[in-house]
């Protein structure tokens, strides 16, 4: 019964001595799950935001291609009108390039109604090559542009 006595009386003041209650010793468990709770609700909060973030980014994107194939399919319709007024051999050669650029237009177009479905990486991968198009499309405007200056 001694020994059970000094047991219980030394458990007792290492509790008081280190100042440690049974209910402090029980709130590192309490903290621990209210910091791991925090930290899912803080990543889910950032994982939101980041797909926001790159929705917009995604809309965005796509209203500046959009914007410049408008802008390349009232060029084209210009150039054909310049071109009906030309000889004919001249509208004859001018026509077949004025064709082949409208024809790359509408692969750049077609490839832009397929990024509008895509997600992630497939997104990233496509507006890759959307840019590509998209930069092609220009330098062949640029070439057709620098004749009818």
């Amino acid at each position: 019964m001694k020994i059970i006595g000094l047991a219980a009386g030394l458990g007792v003041i290492l509790i008081v001595g280190v100042g440690v209650s049974p209910s402090q010793a029980q709130e590192p468990k309490k903290a621990e799950k209210e910091t791991a709770d925090g930290i899912k609700k803080e990543a889910g909060e950032t994982a939101k935001a980041n797909a926001d973030y790159t929705r917009q980014g995604k809309k965005e994107y796509q209203k500046k291609i959009e914007a410049r194939l408008k802008e390349y399919g009232n060029e084209l319709k210009e150039w054909k009108a310049k071109a009906a007024k030309m000889e004919k051999k001249a509208k004859a050669k001018i026509d077949q390039e004025i064709k082949a650029v409208g024809k790359e237009k509408e692969k750049a177009s077609k490839k832009l109604k397929s990024l509008e479905s895509k997600t992630g990486k497939a997104w990233q991968d496509l507006k890759s090559g959307m840019d590509k198009a998209m930069d092609d499309l220009g330098k062949s405007f640029e070439q057709i542009r620098s004749r009818f200056k």
